[in-house]
């Protein structure tokens, strides 16, 4: 017989967090308890109380390590339409398991904790500032625009993107993600910048 090692620190930590993914996805937010996430990490209840006080501070850090609180890339790819694409096919990464999450696990949270899906996006990311605000800064600062366009443009691609994703619970096809930055945003941003 072999003896196991004890997990300790980011190794538990991450063995939690994965088994908690695992839970929420499978057994959905009503399943999502201490008990059945410990089980899942094969540790004890007080590893998790010792980390998170309670079941929304768990979920926010499974969250966070599935990479739902990482802002999407804003890298520079030399032109407006290019960062916008880019930063659409970034989020889409997530696709599937972002359709999931809100279409069915998530919810019994949002009944159980009277929020929204906008509320609980503002507790996973806090305020930082949006990749779609640095990308128009660097549309302003390269000239493209002479001005930064209202918020409700600036987060347009991204709200057409969101419906997409969440009225067909499937990633976004790469010619609705063109369709949205060709058709709908770049005129709008365009002419807002006149």
């Amino acid at each position: 017989m072999t003896a196991t090692t004890r997990r300790r620190g980011a190794a538990l930590e991450e063995a939690i967090l994965d088994a908690g993914w695992e839970q929420l996805t499978e057994q959905g937010y009503s399943g999502f308890t201490f008990e059945a996430v410990a089980e899942r990490a094969k540790t004890g209840k007080a590893a998790l109380y010792r980390r998170w006080p309670n079941k929304e501070a768990l979920l926010m850090a499974v969250l966070g390590h599935w990479g739902f609180a990482t802002p999407g890339d804003s890298t520079d790819m030399g032109s407006l339409r290019e960062d916008v694409i880019a930063l659409l096919r970034s989020a889409n990464r997530f696709g599937d398991n972002v359709a999931a999450l809100f279409s069915t696990i998530l919810g019994a949270y949002f009944d159980e904790t009277e929020t929204t899906p906008s509320q609980l996006r503002a507790r996973v990311l806090g305020d930082r500032a949006s990749a779609m605000t640095r990308i128009i800064e660097r549309a302003v600062q390269r000239g493209e625009l002479t001005i930064t366009p209202p918020q409700r443009i600036v987060t347009l691609p991204f709200d057409l993107f969101r419906h997409e994703l969440l009225m067909d619970l499937h990633r976004v096809p790469e010619e609705t993600i063109i369709d949205i930055v060709d058709t709908v945003f770049l005129p709008l941003v365009t002419e807002s910048a006149k």
